[in-house]
């Protein structure tokens, strides 16, 4: 029996120590955002919140927030069941991310967390984006900054340049004309650390890059596939302590697109300044013969390249070693007989009648203005610019003139010669339609195209200019105008626009009459017999009679004209269509469209691409010419 007592007291003990055991604790939950694990908040950023809720909280329980990256902050936990935190706008052209982390913590030390990724959007729509590879860059000193500034001519690129300093076929070349300081180390110049900011027209201040010359540049196997010019931009350049350069861009061009470029590598600029040519003595000649050639004229005064040499040419017309050639770049009254006025001329760069234009080195590829080649064979010669002095021009009475050129050149030293006989300046223009009767313009589907650059000659009218290029018939029609409006958004004012009297400025209702400068055709023309090469055969200037547009205001213009040309025959012919026009007002350089069959001018970016080695004739007599990386056009 008292085995089996002590056993029922066993379970009874265990029975009654079961019934006072205590009840758990409930574990807290977290719930974030609703369950999503991702939130996306705009490119502005700015405050945003995050909603949560938590499930069997504890006393004195604390809610926490924490991202990894800096640019999500500002958290604030004073809203319940809100989180409220700051994004910073998103300033670069890709999305990024970071993961927020939501925190409960309660008891001692006890924590329950959630994770959400927060994306943000894109900065900037980029409509162009390039990690460039390559820098190119010459510093030219002061010799083109206004006040002493310093220019650093700098391109950047994905393809280099070739090794004579043409651009390649699928590169993309982006120029920044820079003006600065002087460089901390003329031995290894750099360009000075900062940000630069596109300019205004015609400036060269400091910490800008100029917008007369910057401009960006794509070629494919064809040939130029687009460029653009730019409304405003900046360039930030910084060093890293091995002295590579880092450089970004952010620009928009004419059309509203966005350009984005960075560069990181070595940026030592070449040196462009120039070392003036120079015989190294004074230069006296006594010249055996004489050519004028007519260059230019304005409608008053005129350009002329008068030459002396006392070398005999060959039957080709080159000097024959050695020897001396001297080129005068002179202005003079417009005599259409081709007479040279007598009179003392001055070196000027005014381009003023009673002047002569000083010496001046052309992109490295040739000499322009007043200059004198010291010639000792095909192989030797030397190059002096003249800087100052004059050329005395005096009528014998016999039908001769005499010559006495009294100058100094760059380099200090006297040049000096004087030559008498008969001279008139060749080559004076004429009458330059190719008509032989009335005619008129087959324009059926012709496309148009037109360029608006402001109130170019400041007279309170838009200037425009246009081509209307053939399609299906063979005639084309090109034309410059200033209308009333001078408002790009409202484009091309209907009315009758008549011949402008001047060839150098245009009232509100005028036409420019159309001209023949080098190869290239200007003004008011008819152009037609294209070549493969595009350039014509057929043109006629439009020296006198109407031109009636008319704007219906959806784009589509009808014009229709009637003209006289040099000749007297009468052109005519009307269009109706769409034209496509580009706003240019905020470009310091206008751009012809249409070139005669002739040898062609090179624009700048042809000079880098598509110069030979030829021979540049100057006037009558002519000597080699070389070839050169493309550097800074000569203002």
């Amino acid at each position: 029996m008292k085995k089996f007592l002590v056993s029922c007291l066993s379970l009874a003990l265990v029975f009654l120590t079961g019934c006072k055991e205590e009840p758990e604790t409930p574990v807290p939950t977290l719930e974030v955002a609703g369950g999503n694990v991702t939130m996306t908040v705009s490119a502005d950023g700015g405050t945003q919140s995050i909603a949560y809720s938590i499930t069997n909280p504890v006393d004195g329980g604390q809610i926490q927030a924490t991202s990894a990256e800096s640019w999500i902050n500002g958290f604030n936990y004073d809203t319940e069941n809100q989180i409220v935190f700051n994004v910073d706008p998103n300033e670069v052209p890709e999305a990024r991310s970071s993961v927020l982390t939501v925190t409960y913590i309660y008891g001692d030390g006890l924590a329950v967390k959630k994770d959400v990724n927060v994306i943000q959007n894109a900065g900037i729509d980029w409509a162009y984006q390039w990690e460039m590879s390559n820098f190119s860059s010459y510093w030219y000193g002061d010799m083109y900054g206004m006040n002493g500034e310093h220019n650093y001519y700098t391109w950047l690129s994905d393809i280099p340049f070739t090794d004579d300093g043409y651009t390649q076929p699928g590169g993309t070349y982006y120029l920044f004309d820079i003006y600065a300081a002087a460089p901390a180390d003329e031995e290894v110049p750099q360009i000075p650390a900062g940000t630069y900011t596109l300019g205004e027209a015609g400036s060269t201040a400091e910490w800008t890059f100029s917008i007369d010359y910057s401009k960006a540049v794509r070629y494919n196997s064809e040939g130029q596939e687009w460029s653009a010019t730019f409304t405003e931009g900046t360039l930030t350049i910084s060093y890293n302590d091995d002295g590579t350069a880092v450089m970004e861009a952010a620009l928009t061009d004419t059309e509203g697109l966005l350009h984005h470029l960075t560069y990181t590598g070595e940026a030592v600029c070449m040196d462009g300044r120039p070392v003036l040519p120079g015989v190294g003595f004074d230069l006296e000649f006594d010249p055996i013969q004489a050519y004028a050639v007519y260059a230019y004229d304005d409608g008053t005064n005129m350009e002329v390249s008068i030459q002396f040499t006392d070398m005999d040419v060959d039957e080709d017309n080159y000097v024959i070693p050695p020897g001396t050639l001297l080129t005068v770049d002179t202005y003079m009254p417009l005599d259409k007989d081709g007479k040279i006025e007598p009179g003392t001329y001055t070196v000027s760069t005014e381009g003023t009648a009673g002047t002569l234009y000083p010496g001046t080195d052309f992109l490295g590829l040739m000499y322009v203005g007043t200059y004198a080649q010291y010639i000792l064979s095909d192989e030797e010669y030397y190059v002096t610019l003249v800087s100052e002095g004059t050329m005395e021009i005096t009528e014998n009475g016999d039908g001769t003139l005499t010559f006495d050129c009294d100058f100094v050149c760059a380099d200090g030293y006297a040049l000096r010669c004087s030559w008498t006989g008969e001279l008139t300046v060749q080559g004076m223009p004429g009458p330059i339609s190719t008509l032989t009767g009335d005619y008129t313009l087959d324009l059926e589907g012709a496309t148009g195209i037109a360029q608006y650059f402001g109130d170019y000659y400041a007279t309170g009218g838009g200037n425009w200019m246009g081509l209307l290029s053939p399609t299906t018939g063979p005639d084309g029609f090109q034309f410059e105008i200033v209308c009333a409006d001078n408002d790009f958004t409202n484009g091309i004012s209907t009315g009758t626009y008549k011949a402008s009297a001047s060839t150098s400025i245009l009232n509100p209702g005028e036409y420019l009459p159309g001209y023949m400068g080098g190869s290239s055709l200007y003004g008011t023309m008819y152009v037609g017999g294209y070549t493969e090469d595009g350039y014509v055969t057929q043109f006629a200037p439009a020296m006198s009679g109407d031109l009636n547009i008319t704007n219906h205001g959806d784009g589509t213009y009808t014009f229709v004209f009637a003209f006289v040309d040099d000749l007297g025959y009468t052109w005519d012919g009307e269009w109706t269509g769409e034209l496509s026009v580009t706003d240019k007002s905020q470009s310091s350089v206008r751009t012809n469209y249409v070139e005669a069959p002739a040898k062609a001018q090179l624009t700048k970016q042809e000079v880098a691409t598509k110069v030979s080695e030829q021979v540049i004739k100057v006037g009558e007599i002519s000597v080699p010419a070389t070839k050169s990386p493309m550097r800074k056009p000569v203002r």
